[in-house]
């Protein structure tokens, strides 16, 4: 059967449509450099905040490496630009431009940085840059933990909350670390094809979850897993019968309604087995207060990091902690985080993001299955870890980029657009 060329298409050079080795080493560790700054994997080591431009200066200088082919085919995001433009704009808003300022010159640079990278390395470099980012991070926690005793346990901002376990190497919290390992899951058991390095890897992860005492962390993980695993026969289901992967799907659906409401009856006894009861560690005190505040700033928020601040603390963030009873540094759940620092008009942009992600993800299950599985395990993940925590800028926010700019990118193995269009995404 001949293949009929579209109107307008150029056919795929794969030599001119890619980075070369000196260009493509340089995004591979500006990828590197982004995401352990805004994952914070050293950020226990309080190094100086401008450092957070680093990644966006390498990215720029990548650009310069990039064939014209590729800078062509980069692609545009609507919806990426407008969050990283609200959360930049909430400076003008805040109730304290300095904390937000300072905050959003340590990540903002990073999740520019990589959609850069997303863009302009084909998908299998980017995961190969991936791969290393999580094996040097557990590395350099290992270290950590072995070479630093106070790693290996929590030192409270509150002087009057005694230190309590939990491994967190450089890691600023194990509520930091876990959701990266989580990723780090997903990352290493999907594309990791030396089967020493994956299982070597993953079996680091499971101790270090262990050792950080996090009940979130623990469950994320186990999600990410199992997740990956289901969808993975959903995937085979689907090429063998679309009759048996409608039943199978159904099936699940009804699995995982009847687990859940299993869950809500016993939630006092999962909690006790947890070592929690049921204000989460104080977080439902935290929720009422957060829920009071929003509705005094609704729209646009408080700024970013503006509520939350330690030093210098304002006026809202006063009352807000006498609300509560103790110091917070966020607000312990996701969306009210979000909603906190930018309003309604954050959580609405943050959510076109964000389920545009998913649906393209689970639409490019037969298209581009390793990838779509590495994007819906880690947002489902991201989900359930947003709970409790703050997983919705950051780090996050930088890796729902890259899923937005590699689902969309025009990587055909056969056609590409000429060299003179450059797409326009919503």
């Amino acid at each position: 059967m001949q293949t009929v060329r579209p109107a307008g298409a150029t056919r795929f050079d794969p030599q001119g449509h890619r980075m070369g080795p000196l260009g493509t080493l340089a995004a591979q560790a500006t990828l590197g450099l982004a995401m352990f700054w805004n994952f914070q994997v050293v950020g226990g080591l309080f190094l100086p905040p401008t450092l957070g431009l680093m990644p966006l200066l390498m990215a720029l200088g990548t650009i310069l490496l990039a064939p014209r082919s590729v800078l062509m085919q980069l692609p545009v995001s609507i919806s990426v630009l407008a969050i990283v433009g609200v959360c930049t704009a909430s400076i003008a808003w805040s109730i304290d431009a300095g904390p937000t300022s300072l905050i959003l010159r340590g990540w903002i640079p990073g999740v520019i940085a990589t959609a850069i990278v997303a863009g302009l390395l084909p998908q299998k470099e980017f995961m190969q840059a991936m791969l290393w980012v999580v094996r040097i991070a557990i590395a350099v926690t290992v270290i950590a933990l072995v070479l630093r005793p106070e790693t290996r346990a929590h030192l409270d901002p509150d002087p009057d909350i005694p230190p309590y376990p939990g491994w967190h190497g450089f890691f600023p919290h194990k509520n930091i670390m876990t959701p990266f390992l989580c990723v780090g899951v997903a990352t290493v058991m999907i594309f990791d094809e030396n089967p020493t390095l994956k299982w070597g890897t993953l079996g680091m992860i499971g101790v270090l979850m262990v050792g950080s005492t996090s009940a979130t962390g623990l469950s994320a993980g186990f999600l990410v897993a199992i997740g990956i695993a289901w969808l993975k026969i959903y995937q085979n289901s689907q090429r063998e019968d679309l009759r048996t992967s409608t039943v199978f799907f159904v099936a699940s659906v009804l699995g995982f309604l009847s687990l859940a409401v299993g869950a809500v009856a016993s939630l006092a006894t999962i909690t006790s087995a947890y070592g929690k009861d049921l204000t989460f560690s104080g977080r439902t005190f935290i929720w009422e207060a957060s829920i009071t505040a929003i509705a005094e700033r609704p729209i646009l928020g408080h700024g970013i990091g503006a509520l939350f601040y330690f030093e210098d603390i304002s006026r809202e963030t006063d009352r807000f902690w006498r609300q509560v009873g103790f110091k917070s540094s966020h607000a312990h759940n996701g969306p009210l985080d979000l909603m906190l620092q930018l309003g309604v008009v954050g959580m609405v942009i943050y959510s076109v993001l964000w389920f545009g992600v998913l649906r393209s993800g689970w639409q490019s299950l037969r298209s581009k299955p390793d990838l779509a599985l590495w994007v819906v395990s880690i947002l489902v993940a991201q989900l359930f870890i947003a709970l409790s925590e703050n997983v919705l800028l950051g780090g996050f926010l930088g890796l729902l980029v890259a899923m937005k700019v590699l689902l969309i990118k025009r990587d055909s193995a056969l056609f590409a657009p000429p060299a003179t269009e450059m797409t326009r995404w919503i």
